[in-house]
């Protein structure tokens, strides 16, 4: 097996995403990695209802991803240096393409843990991860 040299760490807006960035940096500092965040602005979830257009949508989902990359670097990466990617699309398709692209070795994402209806409705963008990458994953349960 080749050395492990890149991990992409996948977050969305969610309060587990210093948890999944915190393990995702213990990794990469055991095996002296570099690190990615990728952020995916759901592109099946910019439906809106008039307020405002789903580009005006996108766009504040953008910028609170931007806001949540910068305050990981500031707080839980402090002096270390991160690629960030801020991509739309469907989110596991998105993470597939981006570890492709960026040649990364692990991914590593939460999972929120649904069952029964909630995740039939939700689905799982881990559960996806899990079953089609082609690279070794990592999952943090992120259930408080």
């Amino acid at each position: 097996m080749d050395k492990i040299k890149k991990i992409l760490i996948a977050i969305d807006n969610d309060p587990a995403a210093e948890k999944i960035a915190l393990h995702g940096l213990q990794l990469a500092l055991q095996l002296k990695a570099e690190i990615a965040l990728l952020s995916v602005i759901d592109s099946t979830m910019l439906e809106t209802q008039g307020a405002v257009t789903p580009q005006e949508f996108s766009e504040i989902i953008k910028n609170d991803y931007k806001k949540l990359q910068q305050m990981l670097i500031d707080t839980v990466f402090k002096g270390h240096e991160v690629w960030t990617f801020l991509e739309e699309g469907k989110p596991h398709e998105v993470i597939f393409n981006v570890a492709q692209e960026w040649d990364a070795d692990v991914i590593v994402l939460g999972t929120h843990g649904r069952i029964g209806i909630s995740h039939l409705i939700m689905g799982s963008v881990a559960e996806k991860v899990i079953r089609h990458s082609k690279k070794p994953v990592l999952i943090i349960p992120t259930r408080l």
